[in-house]
């Protein structure tokens, strides 16, 4: 809020505002039945997606024994790195736990679509075309080679309802929001720590985005569709995953510098397999989601004047 000499009956907004820092460590006591969904929504997202190029025959290593193809975008496929923070009202509620789903994931993701359909999969796309219009026969999406998310229920329900190769591990983040107003020169900046499962002082990965001076394309992607793998009956599977909204795509060449990504000492699979198929090589698009709040409260004045 403006400063001014006189400011009429706006009380002073305090200067940083002090908030609780609380930290919480999670002890799960048994399981319990929840009726299964054929849907599970999302409360809000802020989602950032990082596109790289990689070679056919690297992905081909990963999708062709799982029944599934990488698509090829003119000589060559594709990889990203999407990072997202989203909510959830699970319904239930007790003390200890409010039944508000707050949870953080990175989705490592080659593009792909099932082998035996290749003959019905639309062919001639470049990434551009992909990344701004999507693929409107439904039958190519994201592989998710790995999915790290920091919410033991986010966890269970991805493994159990959408068979995704998911595991429990802490992040440390700090994004532009609505609510998280960042001062210059950061306020475009993303900044994320994947942290180890077992040892959170050591990093899966970390990156930088910085989106100042970028200019996006708008543009509605449709439905994403996210494949898995079904481990019984040997078999891709795919869900779709409608973002109501529009997507933020940039992709000019100042997207390549935007973007620091390092890796840590976890020798966990994941940073092995983000290390073989995305490595030091530079992002080509940079992809963002952010849906809008459903109620806005304005700063409080004084009510007596």
């Amino acid at each position: 809020m403006a400063s001014a000499k006189h400011a009429g009956p706006i009380p002073k907004l305090p200067n940083p505002v002090q908030l609780p820092n609380v930290v919480v460590t999670r002890r799960t006591k048994g399981t319990f039945p929840v009726p299964p969904s054929p849907t599970f929504y999302y409360a809000g997202i802020q989602s950032i997606w990082l596109w790289y190029e990689v070679p056919l025959s690297t992905l081909r290593a990963y999708l062709n024994p799982l029944g599934m193809t990488p698509y090829n975008f003119g000589g060559k496929g594709a990889v990203n790195i999407n990072f997202f923070n989203a909510a959830a009202m699970y319904g239930m509620g007790a003390p200890g736990n409010q039944g508000i789903g707050g949870f953080n994931e990175t989705e490592v993701n080659i593009v792909g679509f099932a082998s035996k359909v290749a003959d019905k999969v639309q062919q001639g796309m470049t990434l551009e075309q992909y990344l701004t219009a999507g693929d409107v026969t439904k039958r190519i999406g994201n592989y998710r080679v790995w999915v790290a998310c920091d919410d033991a229920v986010a966890v269970a329900a991805g493994r159990q309802v959408f068979m995704e190769n998911k595991f429990l591990t802490p992040y440390t983040y700090n994004v532009p929001s609505l609510n998280n107003q960042k001062a210059a020169p950061k306020q475009f900046t993303w900044d994320w720590t994947c942290q180890d499962p077992k040892n959170p002082k050591v990093a899966i990965y970390g990156a930088i985005v910085n989106l100042d001076g970028l200019s996006p394309v708008p543009g509605y992607m449709t439905e994403v569709i996210d494949l898995s793998f079904d481990e019984k009956s040997r078999r891709p599977v795919a869900s779709r995953r409608n973002f109501l909204g529009m997507f933020d795509t940039y992709l000019q060449p100042g997207v390549a510098k935007a973007v620091k990504m390092t890796y840590g000492r976890s020798k966990h699979a994941m940073r092995h397999d983000m290390q073989r198929l995305v490595g030091r090589h530079r992002p080509v698009a940079i992809q963002k989601f952010e849906s809008p709040p459903c109620i806005l409260e304005a700063a409080g004045y004084y009510a007596d004047e």
